[in-house]
């Protein structure tokens, strides 16, 4: 379980980066990218959380997970994305900071 949660870390950090810099203007392929990024290093770190019985973290990262689902795509407004991806970005990086049981 330690090499998942260390892969869980490498892809929050990623996330959160591509997050933060998803504030700026970049073209729709940028964005798509950020979708699948987020999306699946979402599900993985909310399976790893769930295997280390931290269940709250791991439904976050199920709903976030969800939000940025490309597959299914959220519509939002580009204010209001930046709004999502600040709140998410502090909230992976929050989790980085924050050791697990």
């Amino acid at each position: 379980m330690k090499d998942q949660y260390k892969i869980s870390i490498l892809l929050r950090l990623i996330s959160a980066i591509m997050l933060f810099l998803a504030l700026g203007y970049h073209p729709y392929s940028y964005y798509i990218l950020l979708r699948w990024v987020v999306f699946g290093s979402s599900f993985y770190s909310g399976w790893v959380f769930s295997q280390l019985k931290n269940h709250g973290w791991a439904w976050f990262f199920f709903i976030v997970g969800i939000l940025f689902n490309p597959i299914i795509p959220v519509y939002l407004s580009r204010s209001t994305w930046q709004i999502v991806d600040l709140t998410v970005f502090l909230i992976f990086f929050t989790s980085l900071i924050i050791k697990s049981k």
